[in-house]
């Protein structure tokens, strides 16, 4: 009992300890926690993904703007834009944009990290206008990115993407010369997959103006992802091919590439794969009447994206006085809240909670062992208490009548058997439940235990018993190990009727195990009354016992503490 108390006081300073410092951990918590949402924003999984960082992103963008902290405003709304734009919600993610560069154009400052910000926002938004099919809007933002942007790298990004903006609008020499640059670029730094990207865009675009060596472009591009097992880029690959051979009239090379595109795709297993080349197949299809439905499917989506496009125009024109209206209107919403000193309460607040919250879980657990083990211990005071009375009283009372009855002559000598196997019985209990003594070593007590368990019929192996050093027990676990093993033993004489009994003590780390194997009948396992005492009482003391037997196949006890 004294070292659970001791054991526990100690936890308890050092739970104390952890938690003056845990300010510092929920903000090493938090880092991480942005930097696990934003790398699942940039590559999800799937759309489940998207939902949690949205629900993450609009929680600390609402924070944000009650603590008037503009930069962390827009950095949260950069990403709930970009989730938008991946879920498909492309009015609500332009919306978004355009919130986030209010506030850039309310800082009326510039750095690296506000021009950084501006750059990205503009940046999206040419993604979100190619997406609506709004090709010049698409243009104006790429521009503004491209002016902005210093790291090579990212330059030729932005640089591809009005290469393709081109493409779209049949420019196709301005889209040659974008594409041209950019593979220079991606040449210089050696990136394989960017090579392999621009190959293909010069390779189609060399292809609408009619140049030879379009193909040859095309086939290297392809060439390249199939090196380095790009098999996205391989599927891609596989519809410029459709493209380039459509655009020629060979529909028999354009169906062929169609087909390893779709069966990519399956490999894959990636529905979005599979739907844009079974698009492709059923454009290429020559039935009319599947060749009209993809045309009208095609208009039909190219309306609804024309009508939001002028819906989302109309109502979010990047003018400077709505911008600054807008803002205005948002400051008027902003609560007037000391952050930090709010942040700080808290903080506090949580902290003394959560320690106090644990303290009465620790107290719980630890005024529950101490009571069942009190009840436990009860339990044996109860039984030597009993034991000694049997042995003074009853015990002795059975004797002195035997003594007298053996001088009368009446008494017939099956009375004075029943009398003399009564007296028996009765000291046999007695010493089942007596108490250890306290100052002789428990060990021996043990093997004397064992011992008056040995006879000529049932031979008890015992090994590591010595090994033990059981003054590192407590009390109440060494009359726990002696009272179960006297019943395990119990229970071997009365029905397992073994010939060979193994009883194993081995100390591993910080735990005994005791392991208990005879060669008995066995029995179908049905804890009866005594191993019901046995299970009880080592749970009792946090120690876990197993039983293991079946018929004719001797019995298993395993036990740790």
């Amino acid at each position: 009992m004294k070292s659970l108390k001791n054991s526990f006081l100690f936890f308890y300073c050092i739970l104390c300890a952890f938690m003056l410092s845990v300010s510092e951990l929920v903000y090493a918590q938090d880092v991480d926690s942005l930097t696990y949402y934003r790398n699942l924003a940039l590559r999800p999984n799937n759309n489940t993904d998207l939902a949690n960082t949205y629900a993450f992103f609009k929680q600390r963008s609402d924070q944000s703007i009650k603590s008037k902290d503009t930069l962390n405003v827009i950095y949260n709304l950069r990403f709930i834009a970009i989730i938008q734009f991946e879920l498909g919600l492309l009015k609500d993610s332009e919306t978004t944009a355009v919130t986030a560069l209010q506030f850039i154009d309310g800082l009326k400052i510039s750095n690296d990290v506000v021009d950084e910000h501006r750059l990205g926002i503009n940046n999206h938004l040419g993604r979100v206008y190619t997406e609506l099919k709004d090709y010049d809007s698409a243009l104006k933002y790429f521009n503004k990115a491209l002016e902005l942007q210093q790291d090579p790298e990212r330059l030729n990004s932005i640089l591809n993407n009005i290469g393709l903006i081109y493409y779209k609008q049949a420019n196709y020499q301005k889209a040659l010369e974008a594409f041209t640059k950019v593979h220079h670029t991606n040449l210089a730094i050696n990136n394989k997959v960017k090579i392999a990207r621009s190959l293909n865009n010069i390779g189609m675009t060399m292809s609408k103006l009619k140049l030879n060596s379009a193909i040859d472009s095309l086939t290297k591009a392809l060439e390249i992802r199939k090196s380095i097992d790009y098999e996205k880029g391989i599927f891609d690959s596989y519809l410029k091919f459709v493209e380039y051979y459509r655009d020629k009239g060979n529909l028999n090379n354009a169906n062929r590439f169609a087909i390893k595109a779709y069966q990519l795709s399956k490999e894959q297993k990636s529905i979005p794969l599979e739907v844009e080349a079974l698009s492709v197949l059923m454009q290429l299809n020559s039935n009319s009447d599947v060749q009209r439905y993809t045309k009208l499917m095609d208009s039909i989506n190219e309306a609804n994206l024309s009508v939001q496009n002028n819906y989302a125009a109309k109502k979010y024109a990047l003018e400077k006085q709505e911008r600054i209206a807008k803002e205005n209107e948002l400051k008027l919403k902003t609560v007037q809240l000391d952050n930090e000193k709010q942040k700080g309460l808290k903080l506090s607040y949580l902290f003394f909670g959560i320690l106090i919250l644990i303290s009465a879980i620790f107290m719980a657990f630890y005024m529950r062992a101490r009571h069942k083990k009190e009840k436990l211990q009860g339990v044996y005071d109860t039984e030597s208490r009993i034991s000694k009375k049997i042995h003074d009283e009853v015990a002795n009372d059975v004797f002195q009548i035997m003594t007298k009855i053996e001088h009368e002559n009446k008494i017939e000598t099956k009375v004075i058997d029943e009398l003399q196997h009564l007296y028996y019985r009765t000291r046999d209990i007695s010493k089942e439940h007596v108490a250890l003594k306290e100052d002789y070593p428990f060990g021996n007590q043990l093997a004397e235990l064992i011992e008056n368990f040995q006879d000529s019929q049932t031979n008890i192996i015992v090994k590591g018993l010595s090994l033990i050093d059981w003054d590192s027990y407590s009390e109440i676990q060494r009359t726990t190990i002696y009272k179960v093993l006297q019943e395990l033993l119990i229970n071997m004489k009365k029905h397992s009727q073994a010939s060979i009994v193994a009883l194993i003590f081995q100390k591993e780390k910080k735990r005994l195990h005791i392991n208990y194997k005879d060669n008995g009948v066995g029995s179908s396992l049905k804890i009866g009354s005594g191993l019901q005492n046995t299970e009880n009482r080592i749970h009792a003391i946090g120690g876990t016992i197993t039983f293991d037997t079946e018929l004719n196949r001797g019995f298993k006890v395993i036990i740790s503490i």
